[in-house]
C-alpha cells in the first residue's frame, strides 16, 4: 500500500507512463510494423500487467526476467514490472545457455517472459514459477503474455515505491569473468531520462527508431527519455539496411541511436538514394569509434547532427557527450563534456584529481550511479574508492575542457616500457582504404612483454597486405605504437550489442609470438 508521503513526492519509473498518458493520451507512442499503441493504451496495458503480477502473488523486490527481442510486448512488460514495484531483469538472448542460466539463478528470478522463437531454441531458457510467452504457439509450454492482460484492471496499481528502490538489475557483458548484476534505482533511470532530454535536445515531436536491443541500458535509457517527453518510438526487431531506411522514410524518423557499424551500412549503402531519410536530425552513436570517412559523409550528405554518447550500466547513460559542433573540429577519441546530471574528474591511483593534460581514470558522481553490484560487496566498494564512481576508463581533459578517451585500463598495451592505447591504433587503421573493421590487442611476447597486434577485417574485394598496413602505420603512428603483426580474420568477436570481445582474441592467439618467431 502507498503511504501518503510516498504518493505525493515519490520518484518512480512507472509514473512516467501515467503522466505522459494524461498529457498525450490519444497520441501514438509505439509503432511496430502494422501495430500501433497510443499513450493511453500503453498506460492501460502496463497497469493491467502490473495488476496481473500483484494478483498472482508477486511481491516487492521479486525479480521478473525478460528474454525478448524488441517489441511492443517487451515495452509493456518492462514498465509493467516496474509499476508493480517489482524488479525487471532483462537478459540478452544472445548469451550462451550457461550464461543465461547463471543470470537466472544469480538474480533469483521468480518469473520469465520470453519470445516464442527464443524458447524454441532452448526450452530451458526460463526460471521461476511462471512462464509467459510472447507470440506463443498453440500447444506450447507456458501462457501467452497477451492472455495475461485480459480481464485485468487498468487502474494504477496501489504500490509503495521509494526513489532508491531497485527498478532493474542489468548484467554486464562479462567478457573476462561472470557477468555482474548492476542494481539500478528508479531515481537513477528517471533522472537520466530528464538529463538526456536536455543534453540531446529531445522534444515531443521527435520520432525514434529503436534498433538497439531493449535489454541494453543505452536503448532502455532513451526509450524512457522519449516516453517522458511524449515523443514517438518506432520499434525495429532486426537491422536490415533497406528495410531500416524504409522505416525511417515511412515514419519520418528524426532520432537514431545506433552503433557505428549501422551508420556505415546506411551511409555507404549503394541504394541509399532510393529512400528519403532526410527527416533524420539527430544521429547518436555509441560503444565504438566512428571512422572519419563515414562521419564526414553522414554529416555532409544526411544533414543531421551527429553526436557520441558514452556511459556504462553502472552509471546510467548518457554520462558524457561529444556534441555535434565538435565532431569534425576535434576528430579522435573524444568523449566531450559531462552530462548535466554528473560531476566528472580524472583521478590517479592515489585518489588525487589530475589537471588538464594528465591521464588517469575517469570517475563520476551523480544520482544515476548504481546502488551496488548484486551480492558483490568487494566489487561495489572498489567502484567507490575516494568517494567517486570508478569507470575503468582512462582519459584526460584537453585545454578546452573536452575529455579525451585514452583506453580501457584493461586494454592498455604494455610494450617495451611504453603504454599504447589500443583505440588510437584502431582509429588510425580504420582510415586506411580497404579496412572494414579492426581491433588491436596486446599479445604476450617474450621480448616486448606485450606486442601490439592488429586484427583486421578487410572490405569486400580489397587486396591489402600486412606489409602495406604496417607501412601505413609507420607513417601515422609513433614507432612503439606500430603493430608488430597484422592478422586477417573474417569477423571480430563481439557481444550482441557490438562490444568487442578482445579477451577471446587474447586467448585464441596467446601463442602467436614464440621464442623462434621473435619480433624486432
Amino acid at each position: 500500500m502507498m503511504d501518503e508521503i510516498s504518493v505525493i513526492n515519490r520518484v518512480a519509473i512507472g509514473d512516467i507512463i501515467r503522466r505522459s498518458a494524461s498529457r498525450y493520451g490519444g497520441k501514438t507512442v509505439l509503432v511496430e510494423g502494422d501495430k500501433e499503441l497510443t499513450y493511453r493504451e500503453l498506460d492501460d496495458a502496463c497497469n493491467s500487467f502490473a495488476n496481473y503480477l500483484i494478483q498472482n502473488g508477486y511481491k516487492k523486490n521479486d525479480t521478473i526476467a525478460t528474454m525478448c527481442t524488441n517489441s511492443i510486448e517487451h515495452v509493456i512488460a518492462m514498465y509493467g514490472i516496474q509499476k508493480a514495484g517489482l524488479i525487471w531483469v532483462p537478459i540478452n538472448s544472445g548469451l550462451s545457455p550457461k550464461e543465461r542460466r547463471y543470470i537466472l539463478n544469480k538474480a533469483d528470478v521468480k518469473m520469465t517472459i520470453i519470445d516464442n522463437e527464443i524458447l524454441q531454441v532452448d526450452p530451458s531458457n526460463f526460471a521461476g514459477d511462471q512462464l509467459l510467452i510472447v507470440n506463443k504457439e498453440e500447444g506450447a509450454l507456458g501462457k501467452s503474455f497477451n492472455e495475461a492482460l485480459v480481464g485485468q484492471s487498468s487502474k494504477e496499481p496501489d504500490v509503495d515505491i521509494k526513489d532508491r528502490d531497485i527498478a532493474q538489475i542489468m548484467f554486464t557483458s562479462g567478457t573476462t569473468s561472470d557477468p555482474k548484476g548492476v542494481r539500478i534505482s528508479h531515481l537513477a533511470v528517471y533522472f537520466t531520462s530528464l538529463s538526456n532530454i536536455i543534453d540531446v535536445g529531445i522534444n515531443k515531436d521527435d520520432v525514434q527508431v529503436a534498433v538497439l536491443p531493449m535489454f541494453h541500458c543505452a536503448q532502455h535509457s532513451f526509450l524512457t527519455s522519449f516516453l517522458t517527453i511524449g515523443a514517438k518510438i518506432t520499434i525495429v526487431k532486426k537491422f536490415e539496411p533497406e528495410n531500416f531506411m524504409e522505416v525511417i522514410e515511412k515514419q519520418r524518423a528524426t532520432f537514431l541511436l545506433a552503433l557505428p557499424i549501422i551508420y556505415r551500412a546506411l551511409i555507404h549503402h549503394p541504394n541509399r538514394s532510393k529512400y528519403d531519410i532526410s527527416s533524420l536530425k539527430t544521429c547518436m552513436y555509441a560503444m565504438a569509434p566512428m571512422d572519419r570517412n563515414t562521419l564526414e559523409k553522414g554529416i555532409n550528405e544526411l544533414g543531421a547532427d551527429f553526436l557520441l554518447g558514452t556511459g556504462q550500466t553502472e552509471i546510467y547513460p548518457a554520462t558524457m557527450l561529444f556534441k555535434p559542433e565538435e565532431q569534425l573540429k576535434r576528430f579522435g577519441s573524444y568523449w566531450g563534456t559531462t552530462a548535466i546530471l554528473n560531476d566528472t574528474v580524472v583521478m590517479n591511483d592515489e585518489g588525487e584529481i589530475l589537471p588538464k593534460g594528465e591521464t588517469g581514470e575517469i570517475v563520476h558522481r551523480g544520482p544515476n550511479v548504481m546502488n551496488s553490484y548484486l551480492d558483490n560487496k568487494e566489487e561495489t566498494e572498489a567502484s567507490r574508492l575516494f568517494g567517486w564512481h570508478h569507470t575503468g576508463d582512462l582519459g584526460c581533459w584537453d585545454e578546452d575542457g573536452q575529455m579525451v578517451f585514452v583506453d580501457r585500463k584493461k586494454d592498455i598495451i604494455k610494450t617495451g616500457g611504453e603504454n599504447v592505447a589500443s583505440i588510437k591504433v584502431e582509429q588510425t587503421l580504420l582510415n586506411y582504404e580497404g579496412i572494414e573493421n579492426v581491433t588491436v590487442v596486446g599479445i604476450p611476447n617474450e621480448q616486448w612483454n606485450e606486442a601490439v597486434t592488429a586484427f583486421v577485417v578487410t572490405k569486400k574485394g580489397a587486396n591489402i597486405t600486412e606489409q602495406e598496413i604496417i607501412a601505413y602505420s609507420k607513417e601515422h603512428l609513433g614507432g612503439f605504437q606500430v603493430p608488430k603483426k597484422v592478422v586477417f580474420i573474417d569477423t571480430i568477436p563481439m557481444t550482441t550489442i557490438g562490444k568487442v570481445q578482445k579477451q577471446i582474441l587474447r586467448e585464441e592467439y596467446a601463442t602467436l609470438y614464440t621464442e623462434v618467431d621473435s619480433v624486432n
